[in-house]
């Protein structure tokens, strides 16, 4: 389907991003102000509070937008591959395809986490429980050993295991810069995961 058109706000709001965003990979969310946007955008600073209160707003605002991008092109691949184990495959894969290509904006978070932790988390947590809603989706579509939507348990379990996987193999690839010394172990990852068995369900506390 074609994108639908920007209006005419949306399309300022766009340009006000992709500006701030710039100038935040390159000095930082502390140390850009709003005067710095606006003159980048050629605008005056009045101007840019009719469209966000603060630089802070514009830089959520900007990780949404990019969260969003993401996960769209993720669940676009999904939705191609032919098999719960594909799925699993094509969804880490992509995910660390996109953080790689990301990688300065994934600084600027990292350096604003470690400033203002409070600014960051609760984008950080949208975008955990969003790829958490994707996979538990792929769940749904299990058959045979991974017919994990018949025991809610298991897929928590298995939602868990492949985003903390997904951290770590994002460290990975930090350090080595090389998305094929890290498929070998998503592959094994996921066929692994395609094989598991049930969990029981926990065991109720007796009274």
């Amino acid at each position: 389907m074609p994108t639908p058109a920007l209006s005419k706000e949306e399309q300022i709001r766009e340009r006000i991003l992709c500006a701030a965003q710039q100038l935040f990979q390159q000095h930082g969310l502390h140390k850009v102000t709003m005067d710095d946007i606006a003159r980048a955008l050629g605008r005056g600073k009045s101007s840019l509070y009719y469209y966000y209160k603060s630089k802070e707003e514009i830089f959520e605002a900007m990780l949404d937008r990019e969260i969003r991008e993401v996960l769209a092109e993720v669940e676009q691949a999904v939705a191609l591959a032919p098999t719960v184990e594909e799925k699993l495959y094509t969804f880490c894969m992509t995910r660390l395809q996109k953080q790689r290509q990301k990688a300065a904006l994934n600084a600027l978070v990292a350096g604003e986490a470690l400033r203002s932790l409070d600014l960051v988390h609760h984008i950080r947590q949208c975008y955990r429980q969003q790829q958490a809603d994707l996979l538990r989706q792929i769940f749904a579509g299990a058959e045979g050993s991974l017919a994990a939507c018949a025991c809610p348990h298991s897929v928590e379990a298995l939602t868990v295991l492949i985003l903390a996987g997904l951290r770590g193999l994002g460290e990975e690839l930090v350090f080595s810069d090389s998305l094929a010394l890290v498929e070998p172990a998503i592959r094994m990852l996921c066929h692994t995961l395609a094989a598991a068995p049930l969990l029981p369900a926990p065991s109720q506390p007796s009274s």
